[in-house]
């Protein structure tokens, strides 16, 4: 959709908004791609914590918080 309106300078400007396909599309994308995103990243922590636990015996506090360190 082109929208115009009057600018400063006088003349007419001209600006295009993105039609209701256009923004279900951008939607629907953007949602494919935070869910892609999202698995990729839990992959890897899943990938990083099967490689941490096959890799033997730790100390017992090795993941572990404390506040007197």
């Amino acid at each position: 959709m082109i929208r115009t309106y009057q600018a400063e300078h006088g003349g007419l400007a001209f600006e295009t908004a993105p039609t209701r396909r256009e923004k279900a599309r951008r939607n629907r994308m953007t949602a494919l791609v935070v869910i892609a995103v999202v698995a990729a990243s839990a992959g890897v922590l899943q990938h990083f914590n099967d490689n941490l636990a096959s890799s033997g015996p730790t100390a017992s506090d090795a993941g572990a918080y404390s506040a007197a360190r």
